[in-house]
């Protein structure tokens, strides 16, 4: 079975609920089936969603969908054939030439009675004079006045009719220059049906109830407090704005309206697995915790200004004589006494084998970093810090 056999079926609007952002209209169609199953329901808007078209049988137990699909079908406007169209053209032109011919004449008849003017007789010389006479003068510029009023209004009627069946013959002109055999026509007209297919159909009408979602709809809500000075009781009204542009008509339709998005996802969620056995304790926190930020970058300043130039520094008079030779070195450092568990720490040794507690003539280690290099200051305070 073709589309063109397939049983059509109209539909009515039943009801639409109304979302913060769209509208799901319910349309209701009745109607026997073919015994193919195939049923073509109309009259649905251009502006729904294909993807959300839903179809289920109402009152009949055995009867059921198992197929929905939408499908946009284009007829031409015009639907008649060019030999009818050409016939429709000659029969314009005639009745416009008709028309042109009885504006033309009336011009002519109104033309002739506006040339009507009162001639005096010819007077001969020896007739006496004689007055000329007034009322037949006035008699005839009011019988002319009358004639052209009504010539007039005759003519506009004529003019107007000749316009109308000019623009007919226009129009019918222009359908014939486009009508083709191999071209078809620029202007169509399209139109939104549901092809279904049913199973278990008897000879009993069946109704098909229709759910689809259109995007061009919107409300917005309106609240109205009434309060009287001097009463502790008032009254709240809410109300509803409804605007929507999905090319149906929504006089006499059942509205509801929802706050819930109509556009959200609505995925399955995903269930995480589950482990049966008995509870474990919950771990420890270790003691070990992340070094703070920054940390490597504290001495950053001091590696990069590089080694610093190398000072001498002049030997120290010995009180109680003098020494021509050189000053001999001094003696290697002993190596520390083993520490015990929760005594003080041993002073770190500083630069250049001197002792922690005087280097170079009873000064201080800090006092002596002045004149060491940098990077062997850097070294020195990474190693206090870590003490």
């Amino acid at each position: 079975m073709t589309a063109e056999t397939t049983p059509r079926w109209g539909s009515t609007l039943d009801s639409v609920v109304v979302y913060a952002q769209g509208a799901v209209c319910r349309r209701l169609a009745r109607g026997s089936v073919s015994p193919d199953g195939r049923v073509r329901v109309t009259g649905l808007p251009r502006s729904l969603d294909p993807g959300s078209l839903r179809a289920r049988v109402l009152g009949a137990p055995g009867v059921r969908v198992t197929e929905a699909r939408v499908e946009v079908e284009a007829e031409p406007l015009g639907t008649g054939t060019p030999d009818e169209l050409r016939r429709e053209v000659e029969r314009l032109r005639d009745e416009y030439a008709a028309a042109q011919g009885r504006r033309d004449r009336q011009l002519m008849l109104i033309e002739e009675v506006g040339a009507l003017h009162p001639v005096p007789p010819a007077r001969r010389r020896e007739d006496p004079h004689r007055r000329t006479p007034v009322d037949a003068w006035l008699e005839l510029a009011d019988f002319v006045d009358e004639r052209l009023t009504g010539l007039h209004n005759r003519l506009v009627e004529l003019e107007e009719a000749l316009r109308n069946v000019e623009h007919e013959l226009t129009v019918a002109t222009d359908r014939l220059a486009r009508a083709s055999t191999d071209a078809p026509s620029a202007h169509v007209e399209t139109t939104v049906c549901a092809v279904l297919a049913l199973d278990g159909t008897g000879d009993a009408e069946v109704e098909l109830e229709l759910e689809y979602g259109v995007p061009g709809a919107v409300w917005v809500p309106a609240y109205r407090l009434t309060h009287r000075q001097g009463d502790g009781s008032g009254r709240l009204v809410l109300r509803a704005s409804v605007a929507q542009r999905t090319g149906e008509d929504w006089t006499g339709v059942r509205i509801a309206l929802a706050t819930a998005d109509l556009r959200r996802r609505a995925d399955l969620p995903r269930l995480r697995s589950i482990r049966i056995g008995r509870s474990q304790p919950a771990p420890a926190p270790s003691g070990w915790r992340e070094p703070p930020a920054g940390l490597v970058d504290l001495f950053f300043g001091y590696d990069a200004a590089g080694p610093g130039p190398a000072t001498t520094v002049a030997p120290m008079g010995v009180a109680g004589g003098s020494a021509s030779g050189p000053v001999p070195p001094p003696p290697p450092p002993s190596p520390p006494a083993p520490q015990s568990y929760g005594g003080p720490p041993t002073a770190l040794p500083a630069p250049g084998g001197a002792p922690p507690e005087v280097f170079g003539g009873g000064m201080p280690a800090l006092a002596q970093l002045g004149r060491v290099g940098t990077g062997q200051q850097a070294a020195y305070r990474r190693q206090v810090l870590r003490g």
